[in-house]
């Protein structure tokens, strides 16, 4: 009896010490280049508090938006190997990179510990005032073609790429004024400062709820098509007849001399995080569901992403 007692103390310790067990510091900056409150703040934090209270390791999320973005990107490239600085972000610093906002190569130039691939089968929908009379996608190419419309995009962000590759879709051409995070796409939306956007379908929600907004139509994250759990009603520019995909990876990266062990031991707690049955319906109902790919197949996922991004820049002359 003793000795199985003994047995069974040895295994808990060793389930609740997971994280040092591991060679992971106690203590863990998350730069995490995006404001709070956000869709990435509310995804990053969901992640962090299942960590936080299933291994011995506290992470402590800093907001840094800084330079766009780049002072995260930095203070984490430049960081100690030990793990105690990483980044969670997304898709968007690959396309900072291929855009020429960060001269610094993702793929080369960190060691990427995990990538949370989307559950979400939509993505990004396209918005106007619920003012506009604009009604479907019909409507809204004629008013294009009509009259000069300003699309709101984060300059060198996600929005950004996907306008370049909506009116490659539709045909059209749209003037693009730099309106900063979503939050404040559908407050310049309101207020009249732009005609037309592209956000996070959880981010717009309330205000297609609110009847201060129309939802168009939604990108969807793969080739397959399909359209945002969270806002079901409205239809995929794929079953549409225009090709408007997008998916966003969410990255989780260290210095590239971080050891394989670190990143492996990182990986290992972020995908079990993800996988969580109450953070995975969290993260659903925010449109920010995720799964995480194998640790051997996270460096490949993001030289080919970044791959694609920098071709898709340079073809709709975003690449500077």
């Amino acid at each position: 009896m003793k000795k199985f007692v003994l047995v069974l103390l040895a295994v808990m310790m060793a389930l609740t010490s997971v994280a040092s067990a591991a060679g992971l510091p106690k203590k863990i900056e998350v730069q995490l280049p995006a404001s709070a409150g956000g869709g990435t703040d509310v995804a990053g934090r969901q992640l962090v508090e299942w960590i936080n209270k299933n291994s011995d390791s506290n992470l402590i999320i800093k907001n840094n938006t800084d330079g766009g973005g780049v002072v995260a990107y930095e203070t984490v490239r430049t960081a100690k190997k030990d793990g105690s600085k990483i980044l969670f972000f997304h898709s968007t610093m690959l396309i900072k990179h291929a855009t020429g906002i960060y001269a610094q190569s993702p793929k080369d130039e960190f060691k990427v510990a995990g990538v949370g691939l989307p559950v979400e089968k939509g993505g990004y929908v396209l918005v106007v005032p619920a003012t506009s009379g604009i009604t479907n996608v019909d409507e809204f190419i004629a008013k294009a073609k009509e009259a000069e419309l300003r699309i709101g995009v984060e300059t060198g962000g996600s929005s950004h790429i996907m306008s370049g590759i909506l009116t490659k879709e539709l045909g059209i051409t749209l003037r693009t004024v730099e309106s900063g995070p979503d939050t404040e796409k559908l407050t310049n939306l309101v207020g009249g400062s732009i005609d037309c956007a592209l956000v996070n379908a959880n981010q717009a929600r309330q205000y297609v709820e609110g009847e201060k907004v129309v939802a168009l139509a939604c990108f969807s994250a793969t080739e397959e098509g399909g359209r945002n759990s969270v806002l079901p009603d409205v239809p995929s520019f794929k079953e549409l007849g225009y090709n408007c995909v997008f998916g966003t990876y969410f990255f989780v990266l260290l210095p590239k001399t971080a050891s394989d062990e670190t990143a492996e031991a990182l990986h290992d707690l972020f995908a079990a995080a993800a996988s969580d049955p109450e953070v995975s319906e969290i993260l659903g109902k925010s449109g920010f569901g995720m799964e995480f790919a194998p640790y051997a197949d996270g460096a490949a996922l993001v030289a080919a992403q970044q791959e694609t991004l920098v071709s898709v820049c340079q073809e709709l002359g975003l690449a500077k």
